[in-house]
């Protein structure tokens, strides 16, 4: 077997060797703990990313929901972060010329991650989009103007996005490949802005993120509800997921392995839960 994941930051699993310089126990204290080493770095521009070793990142990618699906399933992976755009026109058909034409990388699954869908106004604007937020907080650009912009970024660049997801998973099952879908999701609540999660949700490959009984269809519906980032368990202002949303998201992904019938129920390790103030072994 052989699969891939691709997304942002979060599917990297940014940050989380945090997790290896405190000892689950100590999150259950009601206060939230000042991670070793780094609490003393500034953390401006990847400071703390700059001065992790080697081990650190290893670390980071083994609890990752990627590493564990590999851990899991006892296989090598592809992995790589990027925009929504790139990730779906360029790394994905790549991945799957590849699986189409060289049989010992033959993938059996794609993991896609949405990200937020402003990271592709470089597509259209340039250096990182920069041009449009200098016009749309620029005082001579008109409030006509303005909407413009706005409508741009908030419904039509995700119009754009679950276009390309769906002609994406066209282009897998083509391939005898899987493609799974889960998303960040945003906490903009603007009338008329465009979900990624909501409008891909009704999807047969959509992830949704389930646990205690419970769904949600994106990380930020989550964070409302369990503590799942960074800074919701570290003294951080640091907001990517942390060591229990990966293993949650890992959970969701293998159920959906087994719908699909990719994998069947093998002996699985102890279940990572949270209660309200700490990680318990089950």
């Amino acid at each position: 077997m052989l699969f891939a994941t691709i997304g942002c930051s979060f599917t990297r699993g940014e940050r989380l060797f945090y997790h290896r310089y405190i000892d689950d126990d100590e999150l259950s204290q009601k206060f939230r703990p000042t991670i070793p080493i780094f609490g003393k770095v500034p953390d401006r521009d990847g400071s703390h990313m700059a001065v992790a070793t080697k081990q650190d990142k290893r670390f980071m990618l083994d609890i990752s929901y990627t590493g564990l699906l590999s851990k899991r399933l006892n296989c090598e992976y592809f992995t790589k972060s990027g925009d929504n755009f790139d990730n779906i026109d360029r790394h994905i058909p790549e991945w799957v010329e590849m699986s189409r034409t060289v049989p010992e990388r033959k993938l059996d699954f794609i993991v896609l991650q949405l990200t937020e869908p402003q990271r592709d106004l470089k597509k259209f604007y340039g250096d990182d989009g920069h041009e449009f937020w200098d016009k749309l907080k620029s005082f001579s650009t008109s409030p006509e103007e303005k909407k413009k912009l706005l409508h741009h970024l908030e419904v039509e660049i995700p119009e754009q996005t679950v276009s390309k997801v769906l002609k994406t998973n066209k282009l897998c099952k083509d391939n005898d490949i899987d493609l799974f879908v889960w998303s960040w999701g945003c906490n903009s609540h603007r009338d008329g802005k465009i979900e990624l999660s909501k409008m891909l949700k009704d999807e047969d490959f959509f992830v949704k993120i389930e646990y205690e009984g419970k769904e949600y269809i994106s990380y930020n519906q989550m964070t409302k509800h369990y503590r799942v980032s960074i800074n919701q368990v570290f003294d951080s202002k640091d907001t990517h997921p942390n060591k229990f949303f990966n293993r949650v998201l890992y959970d969701s992904i293998i159920r959906k392995l087994k719908e699909k019938g990719i994998i069947y129920d093998i002996p699985t390790g102890p279940k990572m839960k949270w209660n309200d103030l700490s990680w318990d072994k089950t």
